[in-house]
């Protein structure tokens, strides 16, 4: 028999994170298992994207991280889709709605329970020792001792039944809309149902009562009385007392301290915080983040894609996650990165063979100190035969003009990814560049520059 359900409705969208699938293969994938699927394929995307910020992406690793974890999927309550969605109890648990509806209330899973398989304790055994399992026959043929247990299994799922009730009704935030249907053979709801749990308890609840016949039959309309205000006057203000707040409010935190031994290239270090400019608002440093994000996915994807299909991919994809921008902008910045991919200057970083975000790791050796973990992702990757070419892409508005005067941050990056490298390509020369975005300009860092930003 089908489980006791509600039907939920929801009031807004969002659409499915892209981060590491394509919009082909998402679209894909939701044609073949449908809509419903949206919420298990956010939590795998966000357990990935969970893994890959604590350990170098790996797909062995994640694996086995995941099947190691104790984990436990809860549904966001914030989320909400416009349509109606169809779940077991089970499955609403930690949602909430405006209108719920109760669609299953007038039989209980003990009505078509058919047990065979009857679980008994050992007469002798220990209180909470197993007992054993024998198979039962006709209920009329029941010995008392299996009679007993079967009408003990029995009591369970009722009281599992009605526990489900109080998960159910406690779904609705505005209109809980309760309905059923009796059995051809019975002139009564059954009792202890649903049903007719919610119907008694609403008749001594204190609530307003309006009662419409309709051609499907009686409806009820249980609601608060209109007037509840209090009639003995209206009550004095009362000003609430002021509430001291602790000092540490209006204190900055403190910046959080890295995992001993462990590097991440990408970290910020003393003296390399980025503040906002005089004159820069908090909506264009947020604007200039996003753009950095935009411009990273599309050179990590363009290059795959066909030389006269990368425009229209470049256009669909800022359409779908540029929230807030313009469709000229969506179009400049479009072809500002696909200028990028085809640029002579750049051709070795996105020629055939270079690969995008290469996740690396490693240990390096540090005098006086125990080894350090390296873990980091590189933006872009070129292995030859003879040489490696390490790239990393930066978003600036105003790049430096020499290398010299290029961010110690930005350096140190490189430096940790080269010396990381090192070890696994000895006997290739290891460049490392950093390619502005804006200018466009790639400016390589001197191998003397690095030595200095890894000390």
């Amino acid at each position: 028999p089908l489980a006791p359900c509600t039907v939920i409705t929801r009031t807004s969208s969002r659409e499915i994170s892209m981060s590491r699938f394509t919009s082909v293969s998402a679209a894909r994938m939701l044609r073949r298992l449908g809509h419903e699927a949206n919420d298990a394929l956010d939590e795998f995307l966000e357990l990935a994207l969970g893994y890959e910020r604590k350990a170098p992406a790996s797909l062995q690793g994640f694996v086995a991280w995941l099947r190691a974890a104790d984990t436990e999927v809860k549904r966001d309550m914030e989320i909400s889709r416009d349509e109606v969605r169809v779940m077991t109890v089970h499955g609403a648990k930690g949602l909430e709605a405006s209108v719920v509806f109760l669609v299953d209330t007038t039989t209980s899973p003990s009505d078509t329970q058919r047990l065979r398989l009857i679980h008994l304790p050992q007469g002798n055994a220990a209180p909470n020792a197993p007992g054993v399992v024998v198979w039962a026959g006709k209920k009329a043929e029941d010995p008392p001792a299996v009679a007993d247990a079967r009408k003990a299994m029995l009591g369970d799922t009722e009281d599992e039944y009605r526990r489900l009730l109080y998960v159910a009704m406690t779904r609705a935030a505005d209109r809980l809309i309760v309905g059923g249907c009796r059995p051809g053979n019975m002139s009564t709801v059954r009792k202890s149902s649903w049903y007719d749990l919610i119907t008694r308890g609403l008749a001594n609840a204190g609530l307003k009562l309006e009662e419409e016949e309709t051609p499907a039959g009686k409806v009820m309309r249980y609601s608060r009385p209109d007037d509840i205000a209090d009639l003995s006057g209206p009550a004095a203000p009362t000003e609430a007392a002021p509430v001291a707040l602790p000092s540490w409010l209006r204190e900055a935190a403190a910046p959080e301290a890295s995992a001993a031994g462990v590097l991440r290239p990408s970290d910020p270090s003393d003296g390399d915080s980025h503040p906002i400019r005089s004159g820069e608002s908090v909506q264009l440093r947020a604007r200039a983040l996003q753009r950095g994000t935009l411009v990273h996915r599309l050179l990590q994807s363009l290059p795959e894609i066909a030389l006269e299909r990368r425009l229209g991919a470049a256009l669909g994809y800022l359409a779908r996650n540029a929230d807030g921008w313009s469709e000229d902008e969506r179009a400049a910045l479009a072809r500002q990165v696909v200028a990028l991919t085809v640029d002579l200057r750049f051709a070795p970083v996105f020629a055939p063979g270079s690969r995008a975000e290469v996740s690396i790791v490693g240990r390096l050796e540090r005098p006086g100190l125990p080894k350090a973990l390296v873990s980091g992702q590189i933006d872009r990757l070129v292995v030859t035969p003879n040489e490696v070419l390490i790239v990393d892409f930066k978003t600036n508005n105003a790049p430096p003009r020499t290398a010299a005067d290029a961010p110690k941050g930005y350096i140190r990056q490189l430096a940790l990814y080269r010396a990381v490298l090192a070890k696994l390509y000895p006997q290739r020369i290891i460049h490392a560049a950093l390619l502005w975005t804006e200018t466009p300009e790639m400016m390589e860092i001197s191998a003397s520059a690095l030595d200095a930003g890894l000390a």
